[in-house]
C-alpha cells in the first residue's frame, strides 16, 4: 500500500531513465482526461502520474455533480479503464500510470520540485474558491451559504460533509430560499431543496445521508432564483430546466413573472436553437395544464391534492444588502431592479428596492481558481481566478512561456462549462505537451521524490475504497460514501490485513 511508504517514486526504478514523465495536479475531469489523452496518443513511452489532495480521484465528477445525475459521471468509468491498464508495473517501452492521493502539490510536495523532476507538469487543480456578492451581511449572517459550500455539504466532500454551519442549522424552520444565481448548480440545489423528502428521488443514490435527513426537516414552500439579466440571459441548460418544470409530479409549480417572460418582443431576435426550445418549453409549462399542446409538457398530470411548493425565476435583480434577524440569521434580502442598455449591460435602479423574506439566500455566482504558494517566486502569471497560459502553455508574469508548465481546465480557462467542455479543452492542451516532449531532451529521473514522511494514497488504495463504499450502499444505491479522510486511509489499510 502507498501509505507511509516511499514512492521515490517507484516508477523511476521501474521505467528507466529514457522514459519522458508528466505530472498532472489534480485528478479531477481535466487532469484525468489529460492523462487520458497523452496515453492514448504519446508514440514514445510515457509515465503520467496524477497528483490529488483527497485521497480519491476523480474531484468534481465525484464531489460537484448532483446525486441524482449518475450518468454525467460516466466519464469516471473511462478514467478507471485508464488507470487500471496502466496502473501496473510497466514492461519496457510501455506507458504506465500513478496516482498520489492525499497530497497537496505546494505544501507537502513543492511544484519546484515537479519541474525539476518531470519532463512536464500540467495544473488542473480546478477552482476551489468562491464568487462573492461582496453586500453587507454576506459574510456574517446565519444562514447564508454559497453554491460550493452547499454542494460539498450534499456530496459528502470530506471537508465539508459534517459542515456544522449547514448541519447544525435549523432547517425545521426554513420555507423560503433565495439562490442568487441561474446556472445549471443553482438549479440542481433548487431541485434538491424542493424533493428532499421524495424517497424515489433521492434514496438511491450517493447522497451524503446527514445532509438529506437535515434538508427533510424544512417545511418548504418556495425557492427564488434570482437572476441580474434577464430570461435569455440564463446559464442553464434545456435539460437541467425542463426537469425543474418536471417537478409538477412532486406538487411542484414553476413561475415566471409576465414582465420577465416575453417571447413576443424576442421574435425578431436572432437567437440560437437551444434558446428558442427553451422559450418554446416555458410557453408551454405556464399554461395550464389542460391548454397544453406539448406531449412532453402534459407529461404529468397535476397531483390530485394539488401543488404545495413553488419555484420562481426572477430576473433583473441585484442584492444590495442581507437584513438579520434578533438572533444573527437571516430575515430577508434587499434586491433592486435592473434594465439592459442595447448594449446588453446592466444598470441598476437603485430608487426601486424589494425585500424578499427568506431563511436561507445560497450564492451560486462559481468557483474562483486560486494561486499555488509559489506561484510568485516561479513567476507565474495569475489572472483574478485562472492561470494565466496561451493555449495550455502557462506564462510568467512578463508574459514568456515557462518550460514545461501548463494548465488545463477551470484553473486555465475560469470556471465555466461542462465536463465535454473540460474534455475538449484537456485533449487540446495534451497536444501542446506532446509537442513540447518531442522537442525536448528527457530529464535526468534519478532522483525522483520522496514521500517517506507523507500518508499518501495510490490506485490500488483507491480500488479498496470504492470497494468498501459500494459494500456499504443500501440496497439500490451506487455507493456509500466515506465522509472523511481518516475513513479513506482506514478503508484503505482494510487492503493489507
Amino acid at each position: 500500500m502507498g501509505l507511509a511508504t516511499i514512492i521515490a517514486r517507484r516508477a523511476y526504478g521501474q521505467c528507466g531513465r529514457a522514459r519522458k514523465r508528466v505530472s498532472i495536479v489534480g485528478s479531477g475531469p481535466s487532469g484525468f482526461y489529460t492523462a487520458v489523452h497523452l496515453l492514448t496518443r504519446a508514440t514514445e513511452p510515457l509515465h503520467v502520474t496524477l497528483w490529488e489532495s483527497l485521497p480519491t480521484p476523480f474531484g468534481l465528477s465525484r464531489y460537484g455533480v448532483a446525486p441524482d445525475h449518475p450518468e454525467v459521471k460516466n466519464c469516471e468509468d473511462r478514467f478507471t479503464e485508464l488507470a487500471n491498464r496502466y496502473h501496473v508495473a510497466a514492461q519496457p517501452g510501455e506507458h504506465s500510470f500513478e496516482f498520489v492521493g492525499n497530497i497537496t502539490v505546494g505544501r507537502d510536495v513543492a511544484l519546484r520540485e515537479l519541474l525539476a523532476a518531470e519532463d512536464a507538469v500540467v495544473l488542473s487543480y480546478g477552482c476551489s474558491g468562491d464568487r462573492r456578492l461582496g453586500i453587507e451581511g454576506e459574510a456574517d449572517t446565519a444562514g447564508v451559504f454559497t453554491s460550493r459550500q452547499f454542494v460539498n455539504w450534499y456530496n459528502g466532500h470530506p471537508r465539508h460533509a459534517q459542515d456544522a454551519a449547514l448541519s447544525g442549522f435549523d432547517w425545521a424552520r426554513v420555507r423560503r430560499v433565495g439562490i442568487i444565481g441561474n446556472g445549471n448548480v443553482a438549479l440542481d440545489i433548487a431541485r434538491l431543496l424542493l424533493t428532499a423528502r421524495e424517497e424515489a428521488l433521492w434514496g438511491q443514490t450517493d447522497i451524503n445521508p446527514h445532509a438529506l435527513q437535515a434538508l427533510r426537516r424544512a417545511p418548504l414552500e418556495e425557492v427564488r432564483l434570482i437572476g441580474r439579466r434577464d430570461f435569455l440571459g440564463s446559464k442553464f441548460t434545456n435539460k437541467e430546466l425542463r426537469e425543474m418544470w418536471e417537478l409538477e409530479r412532486c406538487g411542484v409549480r414553476g413561475h415566471i413573472a409576465p414582465e420577465h417572460f416575453t417571447p413576443e418582443a424576442w421574435a425578431a431576435l436572432p437567437l440560437d436553437r437551444a434558446t428558442k426550445r427553451r422559450i418554446d418549453m416555458c410557453q408551454q409549462y405556464l399554461l395550464p395544464y389542460a391548454a397544453r399542446g406539448s406531449k412532453s409538457a402534459s407529461k404529468y398530470p397535476p397531483p390530485a391534492e394539488g401543488y404545495s411548493k413553488a419555484w420562481v425565476s426572477d430576473y433583473l435583480k441585484t442584492p444590495l444588502y442581507i437584513r438579520r434577524d434578533g438572533a444573527g440569521a437571516i430575515s430577508a434580502l434587499t434586491v433592486c431592479k435592473n434594465s439592459l442598455t442595447p448594449e446588453n449591460k446592466v444598470v441598476r435602479h437603485l430608487d426601486e428596492q424589494l425585500d424578499y423574506e427568506l431563511d436561507v439566500l445560497i450564492t451560486s455566482l462559481g468557483y474562483r481558481g486560486q494561486p499555488l504558494p509559489e506561484f510568485g517566486a516561479l513567476g507565474v502569471a495569475f489572472d483574478a481566478d485562472r492561470v494565466s497560459n496561451s493555449r495550455g502553455r502557462v506564462l510568467r508574469q512578463d508574459g514568456s512561456l515557462i518550460p514545461g508548465l501548463f494548465a488545463s481546465g477551470w484553473i486555465a480557462n475560469g470556471s465555466r462549462g461542462v465536463i465535454m467542455t473540460t474534455m475538449m479543452n484537456s485533449f487540446a492542451v495534451g497536444d501542446e505537451v506532446l509537442q513540447y516532449l518531442a522537442q525536448s531532451p528527457p530529464k535526468d529521473h534519478s532522483h525522483g521524490i520522496d514521500l517517506r514522511d507523507s500518508t499518501h494514497t495510490t490506485w490500488a488504495d483507491w480500488i479498496q475504497i470504492d470497494k468498501t463504499e459500494k459494500q456499504r450502499a443500501a440496497r439500490g444505491q451506487p455507493r456509500q460514501k466515506l465522509l472523511s479522510v481518516a475513513q479513506m486511509l482506514e478503508a484503505a489499510r482494510a487492503r493489507d490485513t
